[in-house]
């Protein structure tokens, strides 16, 4: 089942015409960021989750958790084009277009909802443990893998059949888990673990784990895949950025991080990493050549902005918010990049 928007947007046949959309303040100067719109979203004013883009196609899924719907927002028209309802408590996402899927985690119903990214019906829904959240899909074995928060971790299901597999025991919860095209391996944070582990999708085994100091527990992971880094949001005795060299797996750095960091995005082009929290913190990270990493700065972007997507084409970065004067809407941000040294 879907439903077309209503809040926003007015239809017209089977086109789309925006309406303009409402303004806010500026961003902290502490951030390298500009703010380009905040669209309106439909639904109620509530939680948001992951977000998932897929630049080739020109699409950012969003996870809209309290409205139990999935968002398709077009990049490039810079507008809401379809509303999937249906998914309780939907808090993952990830575009799979090889298989024209959009495929996302219903977590009240303790599924994963595969779903037709042209007519955007659901097309099958399959267990995926006892509170799926967090997933990553890896196109070569056709495998989705799913973090559980509690149970035996990692969930597995053979996406083009609809079908659950063994899951994989992690040693405990899953935070977020990661697909890295060059290994061709998946990641996953571990919860009550100082440590990543590394899965082989195709034998659905641990290979491998990272060992990380100074922690007790990770949840938010993203990989950039062509840097061959990954970066991880920890907690030890404080929240911590743990920047881990992917090629010798081992960690590298450890910066600080704001409290309650959630959901980490990166951008390949800038080589720019976000990292969202749910107090609304948001903190910008720059990657040097030498694969140093130093915070360019942070500060209060919205209410609960803990999720957070950026266009690697346009370096847009996209932050939901549950609820600004009673609506939720899309926070989109322009990267500022200095035109001088200097700047």
């Amino acid at each position: 089942m879907t439903r077309k928007l209503a809040l926003g947007l007015v239809f017209v046949a089977t086109a789309v015409v925006p309406v303009a959309p409402a303004t806010a303040g500026p961003p902290p100067a502490s951030l390298p960021l500009s703010l380009v719109a905040d669209l309106p979203l439909p639904g109620s004013a509530s939680r948001f989750d992951y977000q998932s883009v897929d630049a080739d196609h020109r699409r950012l899924y969003i996870a809209h958790l309290g409205d139990s719907s999935l968002l398709a927002f077009d990049l490039d028209a810079q507008r809401v084009i379809q509303e999937v309802p249906g998914l309780p408590s939907v808090h993952g996402v990830v575009a799979a277009p090889d298989q024209h899927l959009v495929l996302a985690t219903a977590t009240a119903e303790k599924t994963l909802a595969t779903i037709d990214d042209q007519t955007f019906q659901v097309k099958s829904r399959v267990p995926a443990g006892a509170y799926p959240n967090g997933l990553a899909y890896d196109p070569a074995s056709g495998r989705a893998f799913v973090s559980n928060n509690t149970g035996r971790g990692i969930a597995v299901v053979d996406v083009k059949n609809s079908r659950a597999l063994p899951s994989i025991d992690i040693g405990g919860g899953a935070g977020n888990t990661q697909y890295d095209a060059e290994s061709g391996h998946v990641l996953a944070a571990v919860h009550g673990l100082p440590n990543l582990v590394v899965i082989d999708p195709a034998a659905s085994q641990i290979v491998g784990r990272i060992a990380l100091r100074k922690v007790s527990t990770c949840h938010g992971l993203i990989v950039a895949t062509k840097l061959r880094l990954a970066f991880a949001a920890c907690r030890g005795a404080a929240p911590l950025l743990v920047v881990v060299d992917l090629a010798t797996r081992r960690q590298t750095m450890s910066l600080p991080l704001p409290s309650d960091t959630d959901v980490l995005a990166f951008d390949p082009g800038l080589q720019r990493l976000y990292t969202t929290s749910e107090t609304g913190i948001v903190a910008v990270f720059a990657v040097a050549a030498d694969h140093s990493v130093t915070e360019m700065g942070q500060g209060f972007l919205g209410p609960n902005a803990h999720t957070v997507a950026v266009d690697p084409i346009t370096h847009r970065v996209y932050f939901p918010l549950e609820n600004l004067s009673g609506h939720p809407v899309l926070r989109v941000m322009a990267a500022r990049v200095p035109s001088s040294p200097s700047e």
